[in-house]
């Protein structure tokens, strides 16, 4: 039985996060459209593809960096949440995404909303929409709202 449109959205997400894990250029180059519309965490102008491109690439010169100079980096990226909702040959991926980094001097943890705008193209699943936000920890909402006063 062929998957269902669902089943190959969240195939393609685990394998998005997979990349995103392993800073696999390629692949990530794959998966999103040269055409991207992406708005970032902090509510930037819309970017493209090379944004995510160049993002990569850092990560990728950090990491280069942290093995030179011999500091162990344990990092983990989980996607939490899953939806996915089919538009005809269009579909949504809305999910919190989990990124913990650790190692000397470095204990980050940080949770985003994110949601994928998905298009079949030339044959493959391609993002062709994106948007992540940060979810705030409850003790930084009660602050924001006042309550933590």
């Amino acid at each position: 039985m062929a998957p269902t449109m669902e089943q190959e959205i969240l195939q393609q997400e685990e394998q998005l996060a997979e990349a995103k894990r392993a800073l696999d250029l390629a692949a990530i180059d794959r998966m999103y459209a040269d055409e991207l519309l992406l708005t970032g965490v902090m509510g930037e102008p819309t970017c493209g593809k090379t944004a995510i491109i160049d993002e990569v690439k850092r990560g990728i010169a950090d990491r280069e960096s942290a093995r030179a100079s011999g500091r162990q980096l344990e990092m983990s990226a989980e996607n939490e949440d899953m939806k996915v909702v089919r538009h005809g040959d269009t579909a949504i991926a809305n999910y919190r995404f989990v990124v913990k980094i650790s190692g000397p001097a470095m204990d980050v943890s940080r949770r985003y909303r994110a949601t994928n705008v998905w298009m079949r193209q030339d044959g493959r699943w391609r993002i062709i929409a994106a948007h992540m936000s940060f979810v705030l920890e409850p003790k930084q909402a009660a602050m924001l709202s006042g309550e933590g006063r």
